[in-house]
């Protein structure tokens, strides 16, 4: 007999299931996120849900949370669809591995991402900001309503191709180019194929993912030509071997704690990693900060005073030893990232039979993290939906920085772009304070779509320059 202390997975309550469908049907990619919220309004959490014949648990905890990610890898895998839907798109690196494969990509990372690449690669980044100030002044001067969302994809974009390849991509003042379409369609078809319950493509593929099959080509041809251009360059300056200056150059020159050298698979599939996870979360987690200061002006105005003491006379945050200073938009930063995280929910699966709490986990059921969801509850944060940056400034601030939206994970698997895409948002945000004051110019309400990451819709800013 079971302790009553504990609780089996069919003890759960949740919602109807169908034969080997599962809750599917009702599990629409645009509004996943949504409908698992929903749910837990309806049967509480934890909850129990079905994808297909797999079993599913609904969590709303931030301790269990925690546990969750504190047992990975060896406790908790991402998504099982995860890496088989990675590796057809061609799409295998850090972000999808597991296991061993997971450890031997890491060490290049962190050569990549430690404080001497980071710090000379500063100066590429204030140059792009400095690119995207002078498009929304052009935009400022005309009264346009911008499309904040598209260019902060552009902007991302540049500042990823330098990370990665130190090659300047200059969408922000070329246009998208084709390699970013390709891109964008990748993402929504890595979403879809992540939340279709029949992996239908593999036996009769569709139009459009006779499209995706032609993106993702291309992208590899863009890929593996600058991956040859990083060899010739360290072929031509042998310095390179022990100072990389991007992440292709550290993969190429590195080996991992086996001794091997990097194949030529993780040296492509680390670099289109970076891409796709460098454009498309950072770019929607400033979307979605921008729109949060236009619904709340006294936000702006504090915002732009620390910019104005801290920046002085320099239009932009250039000298990273002022990243101290800037307290309050780093603030900002952690509460748009709790009230919108491009990551609303989180999916990994139990690799053994486990107890999270009272829940007796089996192997092999998933766990939905519900990241929106938790941070929107009184019990983890006073004032749950209000946008109140001040929260992290209080003297009892490291009580809730450990608590969700986790935006950057958490445990042995912290995300390694974590400083540099503070640092992207941190430097437009400087910008934008010193700069601009916001206006929101959306002709209907903003919403939310997933797209593997959540996107605002309808979202559009005017920006008026500062007096």
């Amino acid at each position: 007999m079971k302790s009553q202390q504990t609780m089996a997975f069919g003890d759960l309550p949740g919602p109807r299931s169908w034969p080997l469908l599962g809750n599917g049907l009702s599990l629409t990619p645009d509004s996943l996120h949504q409908v698992l919220s929903q749910w837990a309004d309806e049967y509480g959490t934890p909850y129990r849900l079905y994808l297909g014949r797999r079993k599913a648990v609904a969590l709303a905890d931030p301790e269990l949370a925690r546990q969750v990610m504190r047992d990975r890898p060896d406790g908790f895998t991402r998504f099982h669809a995860l890496e088989a839907v990675a590796r057809e798109m061609g799409v295998l690196g850090l972000f999808p591995a597991e296991g061993d494969s997971w450890k031997r990509q890491r060490r290049a990372w962190m050569q990549a991402l430690n404080i001497h690449q980071v710090r000379p690669f500063f100066e590429h980044l204030t140059a792009t900001t400095g690119r995207l100030l002078n498009h929304w002044q052009a935009a400022a001067e005309r009264g346009d309503a911008v499309d904040v969302q598209a260019d902060l994809m552009r902007y991302s974009v540049d500042v990823t191709t330098q990370f990665a390849f130190g090659y300047d991509a200059n969408t922000l003042e070329t246009g998208d180019g084709e390699m970013q379409r390709h891109m964008n369609l990748i993402f929504d078809r890595l979403n879809r194929r992540l939340t279709s319950p029949v992996a239908y493509w593999r036996w009769t593929p569709l139009l459009r993912d006779h499209k995706l099959d032609h993106a993702v080509q291309e992208v590899q041809r863009f890929a593996h030509r600058l991956i040859d251009q990083a060899r010739d360059r360290i072929a031509a300056n042998p310095e390179l071997k022990s100072a990389p200056t991007n992440l292709i150059e550290a993969l190429l020159v590195s080996r991992a704690e086996d001794g091997r050298p990097y194949s030529d698979e993780e040296v492509y599939g680390n670099a289109i990693v970076a891409l796709l996870a460098g454009e498309d979360t950072t770019a929607n987690t400033l979307a979605w900060i921008i729109h949060l200061l236009t619904q709340n002006p006294g936000v702006q105005r504090h915002l732009q005073t620390e910019a104005d003491e801290v920046l002085g006379n320099s239009p932009l945050w250039d000298a990273l030893d002022q990243a101290r200073s800037l307290r309050f938009t780093d603030a900002v930063a952690n509460e748009g990232m709790r009230l919108k995280p491009v990551a609303p929910l989180l999916v990994f699966c139990a690799t053994r039979d486990c107890q999270l709490g009272a829940l007796e986990v089996p192997k092999g059921c998933h766990v939905f993290l519900l990241n929106q969801y938790m941070a929107s509850q009184e019990s983890a944060y006073a004032e749950a939906q209000r946008f109140w940056p001040e929260r992290w400034l209080a003297a009892d601030a490291s009580r809730i920085e450990n608590q969700p939206p986790m935006p950057f994970g958490s445990g042995p698997r912290l995300c390694p772009g974590r400083n540099l895409a503070l640092m992207e948002i941190k430097s437009v945000l400087a910008m934008i304070a010193k700069h601009f004051t916001l206006e929101d110019a959306s002709d209907a309400p903003v919403g939310e779509k997933m797209a593997f990451t959540m996107v605002p819709t309808n979202l559009r800013v005017r920006f008026h320059r500062r007096a």
